[in-house]
Order: C-alpha cells, then sequence, then structure tokens
C-alpha cells in the first residue's frame, strides 16, 4: 500500500462507464455518496492519486457527445459541459460572442490538459484558483443542472459555495454553460508563476457603455480570497475617460470593500496576491479607458475535439480487460481499473515513457492518444481501452527519422534526455493540430513541459525548425 501511495496510484474503484446524460444520473442515484462521475479528469485524477479523496465507483461520462457543443441559440452562447479546454480556447463562437472565456481556457496549464479537461468539470471541482470562474461571473453567465427527473438553472456566483464546494446535490450533473448574448465587453488579466501551475491572482473586468458613459459594469477577483469576488455596477454612471481619471480611487474603493481574508499558496504569500490585484485591476481600468484593450492572437477553428469510447467494460473478477494499440501493435492485458496508462506502457517495454512529478505538471509522461497529446500518468488505461496510442517510437518510420526528430537532434535539443519524449510528443499535437506556423506567443500558451536542465532555447529553436520541415520548408 506504501508503494502504490509513492507512486502515485489511487486507491482502487469500481470503473463505470455511460454513454447518456439518464445513465449517470442513474448510478448517481443508486450509489447515492458512494460514486464520483470523471469528465476530463484534470482535476480529480491528481486528487485521487494523492489520496486527497477517495471512491468506490468511478462514473466515467467523457464519452456523452450531448454534451459536446459550442453554439448559439435564443439570447444565449451554449456550452456544452464537455466541451474540452482547447475548444473553449479556439472556438470561433466563443471568439466572436466571449473573448474574454477563450482567453481564460488559452491560460488553463497546457495543451495536454486542454486536450482532455472540461468546462463543466472545472466549475464542478471549484477551485479557488480555477481560470473560468471570474470570468464566468464578470459575464454573467448561467449553468444548467440536471438531476434524476429534475433540471435548474442558476448564476455561476451562486454555483460556488467554498474552496471544492458547489451548490451541486450529490446525484446531479452540470450539463451546460450559458452566456447572456448581452454584449458585455471585457478585460482579462492573471499572475502566476510556474508554466501550468495554476494562477495566483486573476482579475477580469466587463462592461457595458452608451455614448461614452458605462452603462454595466462587473470586476470579478479570483484566486485570492476563498471565493471569487463579484463587485457590480461601481463603474455604472462613469465616462469611459473618467475611470483613467479616477482609477486609483476606484481601485481603492473595491479593495476596501472586500471583507474577506486572502488565501496564500506557494507561489505568493497573502499580502503579495492583494498587492498583485490591485495593480492588475489598475492595468485593466486603464486599458479600458484609454481604448488600449488588446486580446491574445490566436488560431481558431469549428471543430471540436471528440473523445470516444470503443471498448465495453468487461471484468474478470476484480479485474478488467483492456486492448490497446501502441505504435501499431494491438497489446490486451487484464488490469485493475486504477492502473495508469503510464504503467501500463512501462509494464508493456515502452520505457521511454517518463514517470516525472506524478502530479501532472512536468509532461515527461506525454504520449498520443488518437493523435492527441495526453499526460499518461493522468489517464487510467481503460480509458484508452480500443484506441491508438503513439509514443516516440511510433514517430519514426523504420530508420527514418520524423521531423520533430531530426529538428531536436539538429538544434542539439535532447540534453538529458529524460523530458525529450514528452517535449517531442506535444510538439506533434501543437504542430499538427494546433499551429503549424509556431508562432511563439501561441507557442509559450500551449508547451508547458518541464526541462530538467533549463534547455529551452533549444528546445524552442528545436520546435520552430520541425515547423519548418512539416511545412514543407527548409
Amino acid at each position: 500500500m506504501g508503494m502504490a501511495y509513492a507512486l502515485g496510484i489511487p486507491r482502487g474503484f469500481k470503473y463505470l462507464r455511460v454513454s447518456t446524460i439518464d445513465e449517470a444520473l442513474s448510478l448517481l442515484n443508486e450509489y447515492d455518496g458512494d460514486a464520483k462521475v470523471l469528465a476530463g479528469g484534470m482535476s480529480l485524477m491528481p486528487m485521487l492519486k494523492l489520496r486527497m479523496t477517495e471512491v468506490k465507483y468511478l462514473i466515467d461520462i467523457l464519452g456523452i457527445n450531448e454534451l459536446r457543443y459550442v453554439r448559439v441559440e435564443g439570447n444565449y452562447l451554449r456550452i456544452g459541459a464537455l466541451t474540452t479546454h482547447g475548444d473553449v480556447a479556439m472556438n470561433k463562437l466563443v471568439n466572436e460572442h466571449a473573448k474574454i472565456l477563450s482567453e481564460s481556457a488559452w491560460h488553463i496549464a497546457d495543451i495536454q490538459v486542454r486536450n482532455l479537461g472540461t468546462i463543466g468539470g472545472s466549475i464542478a471541482h471549484a477551485d479557488p484558483a480555477a481560470n473560468y470562474y471570474p470570468a464566468l461571473i464578470a459575464l454573467d453567465a448561467e449553468v444548467v443542472i440536471r438531476g434524476v427527473g429534475t433540471e435548474r438553472t442558476i448564476k455561476v456566483s451562486d454555483l460556488y459555495k467554498g474552496p471544492y464546494i458547489t451548490d451541486l446535490k450529490q446525484n446531479e450533473v452540470i450539463t451546460e454553460v450559458r452566456i447572456p448574448l448581452s454584449g458585455l465587453r471585457g478585460v482579462y488579466e492573471f499572475f502566476r508563476r510556474g508554466g501550468a501551475s495554476f494562477p495566483s491572482v486573476i482579475v477580469t473586468v466587463t462592461y457595458q457603455e452608451r455614448d461614452g458613459i458605462i452603462t454595466d459594469s462587473r470586476i470579478a477577483i479570483g484566486a485570492v480570497y476563498p471565493e471569487p469576488v463579484l463587485v457590480s455596477g461601481h463603474l455604472n454612471g462613469l465616462g469611459i475617460k473618467e475611470v483613467g481619471a479616477r482609477v486609483s480611487d476606484i481601485v481603492n474603493s473595491i479593495f476596501s470593500s472586500i471583507d474577506a481574508k486572502p488565501l496564500e499558496d506557494t507561489h505568493a504569500p497573502s499580502d503579495y496576491k492583494v498587492r498583485v490585484a490591485r495593480n492588475l485591476l489598475t492595468k485593466a481600468l486603464m486599458s479600458i479607458a484609454n481604448g488600449s484593450m488588446q486580446y491574445l492572437k490566436t488560431p481558431t477553428r469549428e471543430d471540436l475535439i471528440r473523445w470516444e469510447f470503443r471498448d465495453g467494460v468487461e471484468y474478470v473478477g476484480e479485474l478488467v480487460k483492456v486492448r490497446v494499440n501502441v505504435n501499431g501493435q494491438w497489446i490486451e492485458d487484464l488490469v485493475e481499473p486504477r492502473l495508469l496508462l503510464l504503467d501500463f506502457l512501462r509494464r508493456h517495454g515502452f520505457k521511454e515513457v517518463r514517470r516525472g512529478c506524478d502530479e501532472g505538471k512536468c509532461g515527461a509522461c506525454t504520449v498520443l492518444v488518437d493523435g492527441r497529446a495526453v499526460k499518461s500518468c493522468m489517464v487510467p488505461v481503460i480509458r484508452v481501452s480500443g484506441h491508438s496510442v503513439t509514443t516516440i517510437r511510433g514517430l519514426s518510420k523504420g530508420m527514418e527519422l520524423h521531423p520533430i526528430q531530426r529538428a531536436f537532434l539538429e538544434e542539439y535539443a535532447m540534453q538529458c534526455g529524460f523530458c525529450t519524449h514528452g517535449f517531442m510528443m506535444v510538439t506533434h499535437d501543437y504542430l499538427t493540430n494546433i499551429d503549424p506556423a509556431a508562432d511563439e506567443d501561441v507557442m509559450k500558451l500551449s508547451i508547458k513541459n518541464i526541462c530538467r536542465c533549463t534547455g529551452y532555447v533549444n528546445i524552442i529553436r528545436a520546435i520552430k525548425r520541425a515547423s519548418k520541415y512539416l511545412t514543407g520548408g527548409t
């Protein structure tokens, strides 16, 4: 048991899989109090691995495609709860109607997390430093919540009840996020230390104006206090230019009205967080007053990432059958439901997949699942049964190196080699599915793997060279 904990392996659980929301609700009702829903798993899996929580029944809903959509309907931008962070970041409709939500998603961790993590899962987890809450609250967003035979809609600001506590009942799930098409414009500012870490401070300001006068305003501050702080209407009646002239008084007034003790984290003490929040709010208000609001220039797309279940769940006693195509070779095994894809691959000889941090931060364990980068230390192998997994061995064809491998060799980006496999695999996804041109700003938002030799300069050069090779350049 001690070894299992040391290796970051969750306690045992019964794995269940559903294909409809009604099935999920039925199981939650049946196993009342003993079951948890697994969406993307990017919040729940680390807690299970660190034994901060445990569960008897894990209900996997990632394959419910009825909960994966982005559309404009009625007076709302509607986002299905299983829409991934990557799609929230890149979707054209989100960029058009809720740009600050797109920006908040771009700043979530890295490609691997954004490929699997979902908007519904994130807000249901209710981490006080989560990226979405301040943006959604500033946009006056709502969530649709379903139970067995019930459905209700509440404001996102009312959903959050405290760190990791929401208004969700045990047998309810979030099915949709709704953002009113009210014309709110906004600014999203954040601060964090550490590439893929949670933010230490988030400040979001949204407003409407008519003839230069602000008619509605919402200021949301996240990651600083135990719950997101919303200040509504504080700018109402002010002229746009007047905001800049009175910015110091506005900031002082807002922070003096907050009756909450600020949080501390490993990156920033509480008083530092408040100072940064004040500075970010000042910056946001000045950008509004000066008309200098700038948004990320990032690629967009219309198609959504669709994860699907292929093999059924077949138990043999306490074990479950899995079948995974690794680099073109099918491998079958009987495993515990809690066995991670990382350990499955290493068990079958794919030692190039490295065990690094075991918390889903470093990216050394990254592989491709159906062409998308995921951290194999964060995914139970049962989730990818029937799917194709690619390690660095699967990139090359015989003795011919893949262009990414060539680029890393030519730019001396190999260093000690421990992290190289993960960097190459996430680079493949990045150049194939995100940004073939390897724009440096987009790259920094996307590839957050840790290099233990601090050789990032050569790695960036290698990614840019690989981009040229893959797009026909030299």
